[in-house]
């Protein structure tokens, strides 16, 4: 597969919160190959966000794409993972270092910050854990 396009979103209510995560994944024609998401237990919305992007790459690499396409309504994410913010969290910290290593898997990955109507669907999963009381 050449290209697919996943959109990430995680959530956290009370920040720090319960908090869950969403991610959709599509092919190059706008077919969903796949959308999961889950809760993380207490934590905050940044961590929610990072978690959303480490899912949804590792539920790229069963399709093996060439070149990833990842969109986030997460400003301080898209910021980070592009190297324009200093990450300053030392969990943060981590979870970037996880991340970027589960990219050295693909050719090529752009990321690109959204708004939060263009990100619905993802949001939707996320928070579908914390308002259907799935903790």
């Amino acid at each position: 597969m050449e290209e697919v396009k996943v959109f990430v979103d995680g959530t956290s209510k009370g920040n720090p919160g319960k908090a869950s995560y969403g991610f959709l994944i599509y092919d190059k024609y706008g077919k969903i190959l796949k959308k999961n998401g889950g809760r993380i237990g207490i934590t905050t919305n940044n961590v929610a966000e990072y978690i959303a992007l480490i899912m949804g790459v590792i539920g790229c690499l069963e399709f093996k794409p060439k070149r990833l396409k990842i969109y986030s309504d997460s400003q301080l994410l898209v910021k980070q993972m592009k190297g324009e913010f200093k990450i300053k969290d030392e969990w943060l910290k981590r979870l970037y270092l996880i991340v970027s290593k589960l990219l050295e898997s693909f050719e090529k990955f752009e990321i690109y910050h959204i708004s939060r109507e263009e990100n619905k669907e993802a949001d939707k999963i996320a928070n579908s854990f914390i308002e259907n009381n799935l903790f």
